[in-house]
C-alpha cells in the first residue's frame, strides 16, 4: 500500500500500487492537457492583443499609455513599452566589460559625466546559489541574516525516452 497525504486537508489516502499508478497517470494526463491548452491560449491572447493595439491605437506612438472610449463608461487602455537591455558576451551573459567601458567614456566628461555614469546603470544583487551552498557554517550564518527563502512552484515535465 502507498499512502498519500493531501497537503491542504491532511487526509491520508491509501492506494494499491496499481491504483497509485493509475491515479498518477490520470493526473499527469490532465496536467499535460492543461499545459498544452495554456500554451495555445497564451499564444492566441498575445496575437489578439497585438492585433487590437495595431488596429485601434496610434501606430506612430511606440511607447506610453493610450485610452479609447468604448461607451457606457468603458475604455480600452493600451500601454506600449520598449524593453531595454544590454548586449551579451559570447556566453550569452550581460557583457559587463563592455558596459564598464561605455561608462568610463561617459565619466571622462567631468563631474557631470561621473554623476551620469554612476546613476545610469543599476547593479542588482543576485545570490550565487552554487557559492552559497559551499559556504562554511560561519559564513552561511552571516549571509542568512539577509537571505530570504520561500517555496517555489514545482516544475514538471514529461521526458520522452531516448531513441536507441
Amino acid at each position: 500500500m502507498i499512502n498519500v497525504t493531501n497537503k491542504e486537508t491532511g487526509e491520508v489516502t491509501s492506494y494499491s500500487e496499481e491504483e497509485f499508478e493509475n491515479e498518477r497517470n490520470r493526473l499527469l494526463a490532465i496536467w499535460d492537457e492543461s499545459k498544452k491548452a495554456l500554451e495555445v491560449a497564451k499564444e492566441n491572447e498575445m496575437k489578439q492583443r497585438k492585433a487590437v493595439v495595431d488596429f485601434a491605437f496610434d501606430q506612430n506612438k511606440t511607447s506610453g499609455t493610450e485610452n479609447i472610449e468604448l461607451g457606457n463608461g468603458y475604455k480600452a487602455k493600451a500601454v506600449k513599452k520598449i524593453n531595454y537591455s544590454f548586449i551579451k558576451d559570447a556566453n550569452e551573459k550581460v557583457d559587463k566589460k563592455a558596459i564598464e567601458k561605455a561608462l568610463c567614456k561617459i565619466e571622462k566628461d567631468g563631474a557631470v559625466g561621473e554623476l551620469i555614469a554612476e546613476r545610469l546603470v543599476q547593479w542588482t544583487p543576485k545570490l550565487s546559489l552554487s557559492e552559497y551552498k559551499q559556504l562554511s557554517d560561519k559564513h552561511k550564518k552571516a549571509i542568512d541574516t539577509v537571505v530570504v527563502t520561500k517555496e517555489a512552484a514545482p516544475s514538471l515535465s514529461i521526458v520522452a525516452p531516448k531513441a536507441k
